[in-house]
């Protein structure tokens, strides 16, 4: 989920996720909270994670990344998801959902 800013509408980047064979989806105009969801997890890593060092290579914040996603997936808590971490969740919901299939 993007906005319509410049970046994520720029010709370069649009052509990236083609080539890549991402779906782009954009928030509608004037919708500030249309990507809140995004926005806060981008702000969280930065908050917990960027601005936290100066980094001294891309391999090395390459490597911190791959750590905090994997952190944040499988432990951080949200109280969006009442109180479990995203992997958790999305774990149960789908464990729900074949019950729901699955019963008479």
């Amino acid at each position: 989920m993007s906005d319509n800013g410049s970046q994520p509408t720029s010709k370069g980047y649009m052509e990236a996720c083609q080539n890549l064979g991402i779906h782009q989806a954009f928030t509608s105009y004037n919708n500030p909270k249309g990507n809140a969801d995004t926005e806060r997890v981008f702000r969280t890593m930065k908050e917990e994670l960027l601005w936290l060092q100066e980094w001294t290579s891309p391999f090395e914040l390459v490597d911190a990344l791959k750590e905090w996603i994997t952190y944040y997936n499988e432990q951080y808590l949200h109280s969006k998801l009442n109180y479990k971490a995203p992997n958790k969740f999305e774990e149960e919901y789908w464990k729900n959902q074949l019950i729901l299939l699955t019963t008479p």
